[in-house]
């Protein structure tokens, strides 16, 4: 009788170890998500990069959308037998082909390459870029093998509502003050550069556009380059004069520069020597191109 109670005891014990070995390499196990890095997995598992990269054998730090990664030392020693061994083959997890960055605000494909571990050569080629413009929600491979998520959606577009863009021209009212507003832009030429100018005295990129709309008939607040990017405007697909043209990467990282479109390629702005009159095919601009867009008070 006591041998008996001795092996029941001996063989529950045993189904207990299998069943918290079980759970310790569940709960050690984590499937990236979007938007994930090995830091933020590392910090929210109390674990270094380093170590996951060692238990997972990363040779960068490259991750991928429902990559398994082992976050604890206990889930690399946690072995689990098979019930027949002899007739159970090991699987090799295969690489999901999906391998994908959404833009944010602040990205540059230099940032996005170091982060990846990656040229930026690359990233161009396997997107199809011609040059380094990029988007906030706009989704860049990260392989030539990868592919982009059938529910993932590209936007070019950096405003509050990013899937949004308008191929329409502005209405009567708008045509109206566009058309005000190009012709106060232009009689504007030769005023001398002023930093944080918005009169006719002195006027930066976005003092031009403060001052012209406003003297257009259109009542809009004092902004930056890049307040006015990220703000009420939405992207246009078939520019028209007076629309917003925006630049990124001039004397600062990201949107750092705009002026007025005033058609054939042409558009207004103050830049270092004054207020003059450009071309966006220029090699200076058309590589620093981010899009052209609509105040959302223009109708």
């Amino acid at each position: 009788m006591k041998k008996t109670k001795k092996l029941r005891i001996l063989a529950l014990s045993t189904i207990a170890t299998s069943f918290l070995a079980l759970q310790t390499a569940e709960a050690a196990t984590y499937t990236v998500q979007k938007g994930d890095t090995l830091t933020k997995i590392a910090q929210n598992h109390k674990v270094t990069v380093q170590d996951i990269k060692s238990w997972n054998n990363l040779k960068n730090d490259m991750i991928y959308v429902a990559q398994k990664l082992e976050v604890s030392k206990q889930a690399t020693n946690v072995v689990v037998k098979p019930s027949n061994p002899s007739t159970t083959k090991p699987t090799t997890p295969s690489k999901p082909a999906t391998a994908s960055h959404t833009v944010v605000k602040g990205d540059t494909l230099s940032k996005i390459a170091k982060q990846y571990n990656v040229i930026v050569k690359d990233i161009k080629d396997w997107n199809g870029l011609k040059t380094d413009t990029i988007y906030i929600g706009q989704v860049l491979k990260l392989s030539s093998v990868a592919s982009i998520p059938e529910n993932e959606t590209v936007h070019n577009n950096g405003s509050s509502d990013a899937g949004t863009s308008t191929s329409k021209d502005p209405a009567a009212n708008g045509q109206a003050i566009y058309k005000k507003t190009v012709e106060v832009a232009k009689s504007l030429v030769g005023t001398p550069y002023l930093y944080g100018g918005n009169t006719s005295e002195g006027l930066d990129c976005s003092g031009l556009i403060y001052y012209a709309f406003n003297q257009g008939g259109l009542k809009i607040g004092r902004d930056s380059s890049e307040g006015y990017f990220y703000g009420n405007t939405t992207q246009v697909k078939n520019p028209v004069a007076g629309d917003l043209v925006f630049f990124q990467n001039t004397y600062k990282d990201g949107i750092s520069h705009m002026g007025i479109y005033l058609g054939n390629n042409k558009f207004v702005h103050a830049g270092s020597d004054g207020v003059e009159i450009s071309d966006v095919t220029y090699s200076y601009w058309s590589t620093r191109l981010v899009a052209y867009k609509r105040l959302d008070a223009i109708k």
